[in-house]
């Protein structure tokens, strides 16, 4: 049997900070228009796709109940924050979960129970694909409502702006850990409309950190339209692609505000997100070489 080895390359041009109501498809063309060719890839970020389509949400308008409260308690400063805080390896984590109000952090919670249920609840961070950082005040960006129609939608305009016909594939920085003896199955921390991701919310965060030995890490390929591809490919681009996307300000709340040199998020405003360079579209073609 002949194997076949990937082989990636990658453009990378910077964007400004896709605002609500950003054309998506005319900062793609406007960045990537002398490089596009048919069959290749664009891979996109969700949270910026979410900002930029308007799917975000104030957390100040949420109310957090004493029931939510008392559960929010147990799991962040309990269970995350004494029991299981050997699993994180980033500081930073614990410190947020230790160190954040936890009115706050209820309020959080309420929102991704009603998003994700209980196994998106019950996870320490990015609940449910819920991200906080790369925005302002108490903003927060929502998982996209049907990522494969927006990657359907993307590829069409480009095919009708260019007459290119190229392959999307979402991504989002949650986890996802793919077992070492299971080929086409992976299990995510939060949803993905790709076939063979499973999402387990927190039961997956939980069994990938504590038994490392027997996952992969990955980022979660939200959804992808394109040629066929198997899973163990889709993992693997979206792993490299991440890596160049970066994290914008940080990987969490704490690093955004201490890389924006703030006080706390309600001091984080809208034309802060203009202060540095962001990723969130990578333009690959892609090779199979015989090995």
């Amino acid at each position: 049997m002949v194997k076949y080895r990937l082989k990636l390359r990658i453009i990378r041009k910077h964007f400004q900070y896709w605002y609500p109501g950003t054309d998506v498809v005319n900062e793609i063309i406007r960045k990537y228009r002398r490089y596009i060719e048919s069959n290749d890839f664009v891979v996109l970020s969700e949270k910026a796709l979410s900002t930029a389509l308007g799917n975000i949400y104030d957390e100040n308008l949420v109310k957090a109940d004493p029931l939510t409260s008392i559960a929010t308690f147990i799991v962040m400063k309990i269970l995350w924050g004494k029991i299981l805080r050997f699993v994180f390896k980033n500081y930073n984590i614990i410190k947020l979960i230790n160190n954040v109000p936890l009115e706050l952090a209820a309020s959080h919670k309420k929102v991704a129970l009603r998003y994700g249920g209980v196994k998106h609840f019950l996870k320490p961070i990015s609940e449910a694909g819920i991200d906080t950082t790369n925005l302002p005040y108490r903003y927060v960006s929502l998982p996209l409502r049907n990522p494969l129609k927006v990657a359907e939608d993307i590829r069409k305009n480009i095919a009708y702006k260019l007459g290119k016909f190229v392959n999307i594939l979402i991504i989002d920085t949650d986890r996802t850990f793919k077992p070492r003896f299971l080929r086409n199955i992976a299990f995510s921390t939060r949803s993905s409309s790709i076939r063979g991701v499973i999402d387990l919310g927190a039961y997956a965060y939980f069994l990938g950190r504590i038994f490392r030995k027997y996952f992969t890490l990955y980022p979660t390929p939200v959804a992808y339209v394109g040629i066929d591809l198997g899973l163990p490919i889709i993992l693997k681009i979206a792993k490299v692609c991440s890596k160049y996307m970066g994290s914008g300000f940080g990987r969490n709340i704490v690093e955004m505000i201490q890389a924006l040199g703030v006080e706390n998020f309600d001091n984080i405003r809208w034309v802060d997100m203009r202060k540095i360079y962001h990723y969130p579209a990578l333009l690959v073609k892609v090779k199979l070489i015989k090995q």
